[in-house]
């Protein structure tokens, strides 16, 4: 975890080389919201970084997440709620409304409240990265060098390819533990639903608590599927009616069934970190051999807390070990950074084709 972020993103190894190779799609801040959409349908992703036109200054990122939200919360503002939510109505209306469509994507940045949007400079370290930033909710982040110039993106999974690799330089993780040992890791304040209800009903309901994510349920409790942001990947607004089907169709659509989502809690540590990425996952849902049913959930987010807090502690036992090799953050030796991610100016990644 003492790596720098240079270090690591400039590294011979075959995952870095294929991601700086990557093209990095990005958008202007005044393309209209629907050709947005249509950059993220058509590509499948989720986030996009906006970039202003007359500066190549990013703005920002924009992802689905934000979109949920601004189209949500604008239906909300405008409609009485006392008859009930009027969902057929508010799909038919972003399917066909030109407001909506013809907004600039600059007002959607961080509409959702969850996904700041803050560059980071190259020289600090993965530890850094993990502490200051991922173990916040943060997802993904533009790094930068001294000559304030773009480096690249890196994000939550990338941190999990690192870990996997480095996995036995790593000092203090618990490896090889069933992960519902690890209570710290596993969130037990879930929701979970009814696998019929509306799509749109349900993000509803994961946007009112908060939430990236919700468990579907069938007849008996059990867990039958996991809808999240990550379901709206291709989704625009020519398709918006799909929101409207049962939440289990919907999650079939955007998902193979081979796909896992559910594990035993006494899954190793190690095991839950490798099928996340693998299957490029946000969470996985903990089923309890012993209760049945959902036992919590862990996700990504959950692992950068546990790093966070697992190296300051790996940091505290060897400052109090003895001077001759005690971790000494002062030392200019010491690759763990004192000087604070802080926020610079930069240039695109790319320019627009």
């Amino acid at each position: 975890m003492e790596k720098l972020i240079s270090d690591v993103i400039n590294s011979n190894s075959q995952y870095w080389i294929q991601k700086r190779n990557t093209h990095v799609i990005n958008v202007y801040e005044d393309f209209k919201v629907r050709d947005a959409l249509k950059v993220l349908a058509s590509n499948k992703i989720l986030s996009v970084p906006v970039i202003e036109r007359a500066t190549g200054d990013y703005l920002g990122f924009i992802d689905m997440n934000d979109i949920l939200h601004s189209i949500i919360d604008s239906f909300l503002t405008n409609n009485s709620q006392q008859d009930g939510h009027d969902w057929v109505r508010l799909c038919h209306d972003v399917s066909e409304g030109e407001k909506f469509a013809n907004q600039p994507v600059s007002v959607l940045i961080n509409q959702s409240k969850k996904d700041f949007f803050i560059p980071v400079d190259e020289s600090g370290s993965i530890h850094q990265l993990i502490d200051e930033i991922f173990s916040k909710g943060i997802h993904r982040v533009i790094v930068v060098g001294e000559d304030a110039k773009t480096k690249g993106i890196i994000s939550q999974t990338d941190i999990l390819e690192f870990i996997l690799e480095n996995r036995d330089e790593i000092k203090g993780a618990d490896f090889e533990k069933p992960i519902g040992e690890l209570k710290d890791l596993v969130e037990k304040d879930v929701i979970t639903i009814n696998a019929e209800v509306m799509t749109i009903q349900c993000y509803y309901v994961m946007m009112k608590h908060s939430k990236q994510s919700i468990a579907l349920t069938g007849k008996h409790g059990e867990i039958i599927g996991n809808l999240s942001i990550t379901d709206l990947r291709g989704l625009d607004p020519e398709n918006f009616e799909l929101l409207l089907s049962p939440a289990i169709d919907f999650w079939n659509k955007t998902n193979s069934k081979s796909k896992i989502c559910v594990v035993p809690s006494s899954t190793p540590f190690k095991e839950i970190i490798n099928i996340l990425y693998k299957n490029r996952l946000h969470r996985l849902w903990l089923s309890s051999e012993e209760e049945g049913g959902c036992y919590g959930t862990v996700t990504i987010g959950n692992i950068m807390k546990y790093f966070s807090r697992d190296q300051h502690e790996v940091i505290r036992r060897n400052s109090l070990s003895s001077s001759s090799g005690s971790l000494n953050l002062n030392s200019s030796s010491n690759s763990i950074s004192k000087k604070p991610l802080t926020p610079v100016r930069i240039c695109p990644i790319v320019e627009e084709k």
